[in-house]
C-alpha cells in the first residue's frame, strides 16, 4: 500500500487484527494477511476509508460482490466476512461434535441374534433350491 493519506496510514500501521472466527478454513497466507491488514481492510470495505487508488476501488468492489474474488487481499477479506456471517447465523452448531456414548439402538447380542436368523434363513433357502 503506497499512500501518504494519514487516515490510510493510521489503519495500515495497526497490527494484530482480532480474528473473530474459526481460522481452519483459511490458508496460512490468508490468515496472516487478515491478521496483519485486517484493520485497514475493514475500514476500506466498510466505507470508513475512501479508496484512493484504482486497486483500492477494485478491492472494495471485489469484497462487495457475491462471487469469490481472485486478488489475494480481496479474497482473504471476502472469505473472512463470509465466515463471520456463517458463524453468526449458525452459532455454536459450527463447533459442535457428536459422539455416541452408548450403543442403544442395537446391542451386540441383538446383532448376533440377527446374524443367526439371517444365516439360518439363507442356509434353509439354499438347501431348498
Amino acid at each position: 500500500m503506497k499512500t501518504d493519506d494519514p487516515h490510510h496510514l493510521a489503519f495500515a500501521r495497526m497490527r494484530d487484527f482480532p480474528f473473530r472466527c474459526d481460522p481452519w478454513v483459511f490458508s496460512e497466507e490468508q490468515y496472516a494477511t487478515v491478521k496483519r491488514w485486517g484493520h485497514w481492510m475493514q475500514a476500506l470495505a466498510s466505507g470508513r476509508l475512501v479508496p484512493l487508488t484504482e486497486a483500492q476501488q477494485a478491492f472494495v468492489r471485489a469484497v462487495q460482490s457475491h462471487a469469490p474474488p481472485a486478488e489475494h487481499f480481496a479474497q482473504a477479506w471476502w472469505r473472512y466476512e463470509r465466515r463471520m456471517l456463517i458463524e453468526a447465523k449458525n452459532g455454536t452448531a459450527m463447533h459442535t461434535t457428536y459422539q455416541v456414548d452408548a450403543d442403544t439402538f442395537y446391542s451386540r447380542e441383538m446383532v448376533k441374534q440377527q446374524r443367526r436368523i439371517t444365516t439360518a434363513t439363507n442356509f434353509g433357502e439354499h438347501r431348498r433350491s
